[in-house]
């Protein structure tokens, strides 16, 4: 038995986000970033990029996952087909999408730049990694960057040429970079030599490019212990104007679960010579402009590899015949009725489709809120749309990253004994997603960076803007009927989960534990309404179109499936407001030799 489908780019899902939600080619005129993309040219877009995602990328995922990436000495060569992939991605200036013009890009929004995120991520995540990691490195040392550093770097990174990687991680400091023990030794000349052994990196060696930029966090000699003394900087494979290799070198890559067409590297630094980032002491603030895209990119994984796997589980339910619906089968001329009639497997798909679907409308409309956050002509809505961007942030990362996960899991259940075996290709889904709960500061750490650092932090204050504007969008849909019993739940959400807040801004100032405590729970509420919020929005354009007679199929599928959001996924929070609400001594009080 064969895999039952491959990947298809949903283009009628992303034309819906887009033009019907986000009503993108307004919204782009709004902040100046039109450029000549009205809605034909996106589309145009959107179908390229769609083309070679399905023809060039799919192909490679399985192969990707099976050859992996091999070391020998200090180099790596990525799977068969990576490198004349990224070739024809880079002739064909996609990498530069989202650079600046002057660097030789197409200063493409980041709503836009998402299309290449979701599409070639799902089609072969492991090969989009070497681009995504770029781009982080790229916005990075644009942000913090020398005039001279930036015209040195950024051109290159934007013509892909070069890639980046982020290097951080050490064999005993993880998510507690303050831990770290690389250093750095300035030099008469003003460079620095960097010595110190970091892993867990991202492509830190591959053949895809000709130079490989490392953004490097580092300790200067005589710096202060802990994060304040991090400082951040630029080592290139190849010194740039010399053939001069660096001493920097790969010493080794991970055997891992998934993403196996990505290396993750052991990076051995033996003298390397490198350039401060931004100033001594910033490298951790310099570094999080990287993280942070990262982070958003993460949530955009759990997405993109649950929309995979859930197209691989409905072909199958479509054709695998087994059993008889309940009451009277469904296809009497055969021996069994496909699996897709049976209640239960409905349930798991609808929660895949209800999961996926409301996510990829939070994932663009999050998006947009980042290029308003930087173009916006009004310094108020600059403001308030990075309050929403840095609220989000951790939720899109662990709530998408989470229901990625789960929702590979159901794919795998739905395609029952195939799915366990290899030659299902389901299980791959679910090994790549794994990582995306794991890295770029693992969920748990994502809870407490929501509820310590942007609810507590200011004391409500982001948390009130966007509640104001789940409230708005309620109002304005109030008095429709079919709409109105979603509504009503949402609204009593909100007023929850504000009494919650208030006793947890309580609790917290004598019980620091409460929030790594009620963390995770808080973000699973949050994330819940932000997704209610936007099936609700997502429901009331479908409704309208019903009702002037505009619809078809798809609209009346979005309202069956936001009537499921609403009964089988939304009441998750009535668990999850009772634990968050839940003093800090039910999981401290166990001393830590009796575990």
């Amino acid at each position: 038995m064969q895999p039952f489908s491959s990947y298809k780019a949903p283009l009628p899902e992303l034309r819906f986000i887009l033009n019907d939600l986000l009503h993108i080619d307004d919204g782009l005129e709004e902040l100046g970033l039109a450029r000549g993309f009205d809605r034909e040219a996106i589309d145009a877009l959107m179908r390229d990029l769609a083309r070679f995602a399905e023809e060039v990328l799919a192909p490679l995922n399985r192969i990707g996952d099976r050859v992996g990436c091999v070391w020998r000495g200090d180099e790596v060569s990525t799977p068969p087909g990576y490198k004349s992939a990224y070739d024809m991605f880079r002739h064909r200036g996609w990498a530069g999408l989202g650079a600046a013009v002057e660097h030789g890009g197409q200063a493409l929004p980041t709503v836009l730049t998402n299309l290449v995120t979701e599409l070639f991520g799902s089609a072969n995540h492991s090969w989009l990694m070497y681009h995504s990691i770029s781009r982080g490195g790229y916005e990075c040392i644009r942000a913090n960057g020398t005039p001279a550093q930036q015209a040195m770097y950024l051109p290159r990174l934007a013509s892909g040429e070069w890639t980046s990687s982020m290097c951080i991680t050490e064999r005993e400091a993880g998510t507690d970079v303050g831990l770290l023990r690389t250093e750095a030794v300035p030099q008469p000349d003003g460079s620095y030599r960097l010595t110190g052994l970091k892993r867990m990196v991202t492509a830190a060696e591959h053949d895809l490019a000709d130079n490989i930029v490392h953004l490097v966090l580092a300790r200067i000699e005589g710096a202060p212990p802990g994060a304040r003394g991090l400082s951040l900087f630029i080592v290139p494979k190849h010194l740039p104007g010399t053939t001069t290799r660096n001493a920097v070198r790969c010493d080794g890559i991970e055997d891992k679960m998934g993403i196996r067409g990505t290396p993750t590297c052991w990076v051995q630094l033996d003298g390397a010579r490198g350039e401060l980032l931004n100033t001594a002491g910033n490298g951790l603030a310099a570094m999080f402009v990287m993280m942070n895209i990262a982070r958003l990119a993460t949530g955009m994984q759990g997405l993109n590899q649950a929309e995979a796997a859930y197209q691989l589980a409905l072909g199958y339910a479509r054709t695998r015949l087994q059993g008889r619906k309940a009451g009277e089968g469904s296809a009497p001329s055969s021996p069994a009725d496909p699996l897709i009639v049976h209640a239960d497997v409905r349930r798991m798909l609808l929660t895949q489709k209800a999961w996926t679907e409301g996510t990829r409308a939070l994932a663009y409309w999050l998006a947009l809120q980042v290029d308003r956050s930087k173009a916006h002509p009004r310094p108020q809505v600059r403001q308030e749309a990075d309050d929403l961007v840095s609220l989000l942030t951790p939720v899109l990362k662990a709530f998408a990253t989470d229901n990625g996960y789960a929702s590979t899991t159901l794919a795998q259940q739905v395609m029952g004994g195939w799915g366990y075996l290899d030659a299902s290709g389901v299980h791959q889904y679910i090994r790549d997603v794994r990582v995306g709960q794991i890295y770029e500061g693992a969920n748990g750490i994502q809870g407490q960076d929501l509820l310590g650092r942007k609810i507590l932090g200011d004391r409500g204050s982001r948390l009130r803007k966007f509640q104001d504007m789940v409230r708005g969008t309620l109002e304005k849909n109030d008095m429709h009927p079919v709409l109105r019993p979603w509504i009503s739940q949402t609204r009593t959400l909100c007023s929850r989960l504000d009494a919650l807040t208030q006793r947890l801004l309580n609790r917290a100032e004598s019980h620091p534990d409460q929030i790594g405590a009620s963390g995770h729970s808080y973000l699973r509420v949050l994330g819940v309404l932000a997704l209610a919020w936007q099936w609700i929005e997502i429901a009331s354009i479908a409704q309208r179109k019903i009702e002037a007679g505009q619809s078809g199929a798809f609209e009346s599928a979005k309202m069956v499936t936001a009537r499921f959001y609403f009964a089988h996924l939304f009441p998750e929070v009535e668990h999850h407001l009772l634990v968050a609400d839940q003093g800090c001594d039910t999981v401290m009080a166990l001393d830590a030799d009796l575990f």
